[in-house]
């Protein structure tokens, strides 16, 4: 199943988005983590399967929290 990722930012606005073709909720965590640090505007990441929200992730936590077995 795939993941998708959203990329606030701040100013606002639409956020930036991705599907996440990533097997594990893990792997789309670390994903969100990559693409959130490669934008300097992104406040946070947050990661959804569905209509259910998995993950947020706030810029400057340092490494990403550790995969969750699923």
């Amino acid at each position: 199943m795939a993941y998708f990722c959203y990329i606030h930012r701040q100013t606002g606005g639409v956020p930036h988005f991705e599907v996440l073709p990533e097997t594990s909720q893990g792997h789309a965590i670390d994903t969100a983590a990559r693409l959130l640090a490669q934008r300097a505007d992104a406040v946070r990441a947050e990661v959804w399967e569905d209509e259910r929200l998995v993950f947020t992730l706030p810029r400057g936590t340092g490494a990403p929290p550790p995969p969750v077995a699923t």
